[in-house]
């Protein structure tokens, strides 16, 4: 029997950027990185799910990843295959960028953060 809905944990892929304008190590030039996270939230509370190798973005399509470029879709590919293999199943109701997928996982299937784990060592403490 499959858990209600409301017992799943959920997770979306987005993306983040760091920018460096100017100055530091890289002599004055402006570069960035680019990579993919996976952002749950559920009984397991939020957490990120996973997290892609950083990239650098070179020139992005309307300020988002490019899904011609080579590096964006390989980085993005290796966090689905990381989630799958961590017991997260892909469903429909991702966002509108090539990027936003959507996926859920029973949350007894979770590995407990550091913090999850302190907390229920505390709470059998009681």
């Amino acid at each position: 029997m499959e858990p209600e809905q409301e017992t799943w944990d959920y997770c979306t892929i987005i993306f983040r950027t760091y920018h460096n304008v100017g100055g530091g190590e890289h002599g004055g030039l402006n570069y960035g990185l680019l990579w993919f996270e996976a952002e749950a939230k559920g009984p397991n509370g939020r957490y990120t799910a996973g997290k892609s190798t950083e990239v650098p973005f070179g020139r992005m399509a309307d300020g988002a990843p490019d899904q011609r470029n080579a590096a964006h879709q390989s980085v993005h590919h290796d966090l689905v295959t990381l989630l799958r293999r961590n017991g997260w199943e892909p469903i429909s109701g991702g966002g509108a960028g090539w990027w936003e997928k959507r996926f859920r996982r029973d949350p007894v299937k979770a590995s407990l953060s550091l913090g999850q784990k302190i907390r229920r060592f505390f709470a059998t403490k009681k």
